[in-house]
């Protein structure tokens, strides 16, 4: 290792990407992603190519500098906060599009931001299905790093499901091609898929071949109501098992409804203890049409509505999609949680979730994507229940993996969850991870305090982190 003072690591930082794209002042934006949490940096270095990035890498891993790469800064885990101090590495000016309609696909910068793919494939009457919440402004590179999901993610798969190549910087400046316009090819370890949900701990995507699909042509959409979420959750499952499979199958309970109900349409869950929203997309209206009648009738609530606009399509997926932003308007703190468990356990972990809420005094309103079982508690608190919701969410956790399910279901450990990720994961686990951490990234430089456990799987993991107890960010980002 050369000894270097700051100053000197930053004018080599400079010398690779230039002194206007080293910041070493004005770095709030750079400590903190959309959590309460804030990290120390020495400066946020902004490349324009994989090139620069490896040059940069080669810097970082030389002088033993911390590198925490950043996209859309959107993670409601820490994931890109700098813990470890160093450099955070933004991949903001990476950014390029391109549709290659002939290989139906997308090649994009990881700094691209997802909405703006989606948008762009639907210009040549494709699609780019992996949606989450915080699309309009989370990048493709975070997307990859998180295994990211979304409501379309029921029918259409995942992120993982996408990537057909991309390219990858590691800590020592290599730079890796894995996969590429090809579909289907069966030669050698699927490399590309370590790097898919690591958190940038493995190395940092710099660029990604995406696949695309048909934009589907007619889409049909329905709110059904249930007296209660057990009732929601039951019809669920029933209608997973009956041979439909819906486009997106959202679900708000009674608390997520009364924070979004003056968004719906009149006369819509004002009285219901739950709703699913469901959707189903085709080729045909007739086809949609006698789609989503016939899930209605097998998921069978106590009342229904069907879309008959599409602007009124707009605005039932308006208000679930608002969720988040609803919260963060609220006068009250809120801390947004990711579990999932199997579809049949959705019933019990809902129950679990609603004993939680009478013991502890917290409110915890829950929207998700059911098909996938995919559920989103949010605890909604006062500054003086503060103390409750770390050892409320230990417990959340505990019952997730009990029911078999995980404790995160799109939006990865970061450093939030990431001690108790040991309920998860075996001691065998962990000791082969951090293997191949070892192997890749031996100097142990990025993103340091992210995904591996630090401390005991407890209620005190909140307290554990900076920023907690100085009160939560207001975040843009919903489930």
């Amino acid at each position: 290792m050369r000894v270097s003072t700051p100053i000197e690591s930053l004018r080599e930082l400079a010398a690779v990407v230039g002194d206007r794209h080293v910041i070493s002042d004005a770095l709030e934006p750079f400590r903190h992603d959309a959590t309460f949490m804030d990290g120390e940096v020495i400066a946020a270095v902004l490349p324009g190519t994989t090139a620069e990035v490896s040059a940069v890498m080669r810097v970082c891993n030389d002088l033993e500098i911390p590198v925490v790469a950043r996209g859309g800064g959107s993670s409601l885990v820490g994931g890109s906060v700098p813990l470890g101090g160093g450099v955070v590495l933004s991949l903001e000016r990476i950014n390029g599009i391109e549709i290659d309609t002939g290989n139906v696909c997308a090649v994009a910068g990881a700094g691209a931001i997802t909405g703006r793919i989606q948008e762009e494939a639907a210009l040549h009457g494709l699609m780019y299905p992996p949606d989450p919440a915080s699309a309009q402004m989370s990048s493709i590179g975070g997307n990859v790093a998180c295994n990211s999901g979304g409501p379309s993610c029921l029918k259409y798969g995942v992120t993982a499901d996408y990537v057909m190549g991309m390219t990858v910087v590691l800590a020592d400046g290599q730079v890796l091609n894995l996969g590429g316009r090809t579909r289907q090819r069966s030669s050698g370890y699927r490399l590309a898929h370590l790097f898919i949900g690591s958190e940038g701990t493995l190395g940092i995507v710099t660029e990604v071949v995406l696949k695309l699909i048909p934009l589907p042509q007619h889409r049909a959409t329905a709110i059904v109501s249930f007296r209660t979420a057990t009732d929601a959750a039951e019809a669920v499952a029933r209608l997973m098992g009956s041979g439909h499979l819906p486009a997106a199958l959202e679900l708000m309970d009674r608390g997520a409804l009364e924070l979004v109900e003056h968004l719906l349409p009149p006369g819509l869950g004002t009285d219901a203890g739950c709703v699913l929203l469901i959707e189903q997309d085709g080729g045909t209206p007739q086809q949609v049409q006698d789609d989503i009648e016939a899930m209605v009738v097998v998921v069978d609530g106590i009342d229904n509505r069907l879309a008959q606009s599409g602007s009124e399509r707009d605005k039932l997926w308006n208000a679930r999609r608002s969720f988040g932003k609803v919260l963060m308007s609220m006068p009250k703190n809120y801390f947004a949680e990711d579990i999932s468990v199997p579809i049949a356990a959705i019933p019990e972990m809902l129950s679990r979730i609603e004993r939680l809420a009478v013991e502890t005094g917290l409110k915890i309103p829950v929207v998700g994507h059911a098909g996938d079982g995919n559920l989103h508690p949010s605890f909604v608190f006062d500054d003086d229940q503060r103390d409750l919701v770390g050892p409320a969410a230990a417990r959340l956790f505990a019952d997730a993996v009990e029911l078999g399910g995980s404790i995160s279901g799109e939006h990865g450990l970061g450093a939030l969850k990431r001690d108790h990720a040991a309920r998860e994961h075996s001691a065998l686990e962990f000791d082969l991870m951090r293997q191949l951490k070892a192997v890749m990234d031996p100097k142990g430089i990025l993103n340091p305090h992210k995904v591996f456990p630090e401390g005991h799987a407890d209620g005190d993991f909140l307290d554990r982190q900076p920023g907690w107890h100085a009160g939560g960010r207001r975040s843009e980002i919903g489930d």
